[in-house]
Formats: structure tokens, sequence, C-alpha cells
């Protein structure tokens, strides 16, 4: 079996390309990077130093092959390409469709291709926000969502059968802002895990740097929270080192990092409690890499990036394979809502997929179909999304 094209989708509003490595036996295989097509498809497109030149007429199998084939053969292309940023996410997306593919070929889900599942489900956590869109003519802001309206939301998610939620949080840690988490807190009650992201563009507020990072972090502990993402920029090693050796709350990040020399630092030097890789930014084989180093060092994988059953099931195939990983990102996405981010997450989980992932009582199930479990994309609903989009444009 050989490779034979790379098939480019998605839109620019959304975020997100979809990819499929297609072979001369007609076999898919389908992945996801977090980066709009427009900067994407170039580089896996064009010119004879492609990744998609780099991988024609190659077996799909070869995965880690083909990883380095791509990583070392764009530096020696380009020099000064630089070893991660969209170069990598482009190649993350083709290594999760190989990955998918290869599963496919051998009639086996990545799990098992892995050596077995340790955890036959996984659970989920709603990830949300507490911003708003706020509209007044013509004219559009983030609000911050009042103590009531965040109250409700919580309800509403444990009422969907959610265990655990983050709320991304920016830099919000003024009286008021005590008085929303103290709501959230007794609306959720001692048994559901909460989770607050600071996260970018929060981390480049005036004047905030470790002592004001560790003064909300022991606010944050107050409240019972779980863990506290990003709260400083994401490749300061030391900085994220002090807060994690001030709080005793979890600090997380490793959303921002693209090559495994990142994540080491991290790791390493213990700067992190958890640490949260990207499948749709750095790749199956590097995902692998990173949870296992993480592993040995006793530092818990969460990964990050609830946008696309996509990445979501490759995150599922490979947590599935370790004990270190104890939740999975999943979408708070609201069917209901008419808003443009709902509705674009609600697709590209429910519809672009030929069989979507389901939650159940706050967890996902492992699927045990061959590769990612998802089957194909359906193409109709990928184009369907990208019309949306280019509406919402």
């Amino acid at each position: 079996m050989k490779i034979t094209s790379i098939k480019v989708r998605g839109g620019d509003l959304i975020a997100l390309t979809f990819v499929e490595v297609e072979t001369d036996e007609g076999l898919k295989g389908m992945g996801v990077t977090g980066s709009p097509s427009h900067v994407i498809k170039p580089i896996l497109k064009t010119g004879s130093q492609s990744i998609e030149a780099m991988l024609l007429g190659h077996d799909p199998c070869d995965t880690r092959t083909l990883w380095h084939k791509m990583f070392k053969g764009w530096q020696a292309h380009r020099g000064r390409g630089s070893e991660g940023g969209l170069a990598v996410n482009a190649m993350a997306a083709v290594d999760m469709a190989l990955w998918d593919l290869t599963g496919k070929v051998q009639n086996l889900p990545i799990h098992k291709l892995l050596g077995g599942a340790v955890q036959q489900e996984v659970m989920a956590y709603a990830s949300a926000t507490a911003f708003k869109v706020a509209r007044e003519k013509n004219q559009e802001w983030l609000d911050f969502k009042t103590a009531e309206e965040l109250s409700i939301e919580c309800k509403r998610y444990i009422g969907q059968g959610f265990k655990a939620i983050k709320f991304g949080w920016g830099n919000h840690f003024t009286l008021a802002d005590e008085e929303r988490l103290s709501a959230i807190r007794d609306a959720v009650g001692n048994e559901i895990k909460l989770m607050i992201d600071f996260g970018c563009p929060a981390y480049w507020s005036p004047g905030w740097n470790t002592t004001a990072a560790i003064r909300a972090g022991h606010l944050l502990e107050r409240f019972g929270v779980y863990f506290f993402e990003e709260p400083m920029p994401p490749q300061d090693v030391y900085g994220h080192a002090s807060v994690t050796q001030a709080l005793e709350i979890n600090v997380a990040s490793g959303e921002s990092l693209s090559t495994i020399s990142e994540f080491h630092r991290f790791i390493d030097s213990r700067a992190v409690d958890i640490i949260q890789p990207d499948a749709a930014q750095i790749g199956v084989t590097t995902f692998l890499d990173v949870m296992r180093a993480a592993e040995q060092a006793g530092i818990l994988c969460v990964p990050h990036s609830p946008w696309s059953a996509t990445v979501v099931a490759a995150h599922l195939q490979l947590l599935a394979t370790t004990a270190g990983c104890p939740m999975i990102e999943f979408p708070a996405h609201d069917q209901e809502s008419d808003a443009p981010y709902h509705k674009i997450t609600w697709m590209a989980h429910h519809d672009i997929v030929e069989h979507p992932l389901q939650l159940r009582d706050g967890y996902i199930t492992l699927p045990n179909r061959p590769g990612l479990g998802l089957g194909n994309y359906v193409d109709e609903a990928v184009s369907a999304l990208e019309a949306y989009a280019a509406e919402e444009r």
C-alpha cells in the first residue's frame, strides 16, 4: 500500500484544518490540526518540498519513520523554518491520519496497535468559558458572565452528566470574581472537579508575574480548584516551576508546545503537575513520547483540545493505554445555541464523522472500530461546515 495524496479541508473562521491521507488501495486516514487551512494547506500541498511530496509513494503504516521524514526533512530543506509552530501543526494532522490509516489497514483500533487498553472509558470534563459575547448596535465584545449565569451553566453541565468542569477565566481575581467562584462551587458541590484556565492572552497582562500568579493560585485553593491552567507564558519553564512549587493545587500547561524538547524541559524539571499535550498540535507520535515521559516522571497527562471529534478520539485512544491520564477535555457545547462557536463545535463533533463519540454519565467509552474509531469524514457535512464558516466570516 502506498500514499497517493493528501486532501486538505477547513475554513478560516473555525481555525481547524481537516486532513485525509489517501492510498492506492482506497483506504483513507483522517487527522486534524487546530490552525486554519489557509496557512496549513500551503505547507502540505505547495511545491516539490511540501509534506505531501515527501510522503507520496511511502507505506502509510511506517508512522514513526514518516514522522521523522517530515520533521527532519522540513528542517533540511529550509534551515530557518524553525522546529515547531505551523509546520509541526501541519505534520500533526498528517501523522494523526497515518495512525488512523494504520489501524484501518490492520483492522485494529489504535489502542490495540499500542498493546491494549488499561481504561475502557475515560472521564470527560466540560470545557467552558466564563465569557459571553455582548452586543449593542453594530458592536460586540466579550463580557464576563455573572455569578448567577455561571451557576446556572454549571448545573446544566452536571445535568448532562459531567463530573468535572473547566472555565476559561483570564485575569479576573477581584472581590467580584471571588463571588463568582463561590457561586460556582456552591452550584457544583464538593464532588465535582473544578478547573480554571488563565491562559492566552491573560498571561500578557501588564504587571503579571509569578507573584501575581501565586496570589491568584492561593485564591483558587480556597475553592478547591483541581488545576490552574497556563498561569505563565507557555515557554516559561522557570515561571511555571515557581508557581507549581508555591501552590497546593495542581498547575497545568503544555497546549502551546510543539516539540518533544520543549515538553522535556517542563517534565524533567517538574515545572508542572499536569502536562497538556495536544495531538492536533504535535501529532500522535510525539504525543505518545510526551505521555510516556510524563508517566515515568510521575506527572499526570491531561490533554488539551476539545474542538473536534477527530482530536478527542485520538486522545481517547492514547489515554486508554495508560493509567496516568485521569480525564479528557470535551466541549461544553450547546446544540440549541445559535452562537457560531457552539454551532461549529457541534458540527465538528457530531456531523462530520461517520461514528461520533458518545458521552454517557460523564465518560467517553473507548470505541473498538479500526483506527481512531470514527470511520471516515462525511464529505457533505465537512462541506456544510466550511459553508457555515464562510457565511459567519
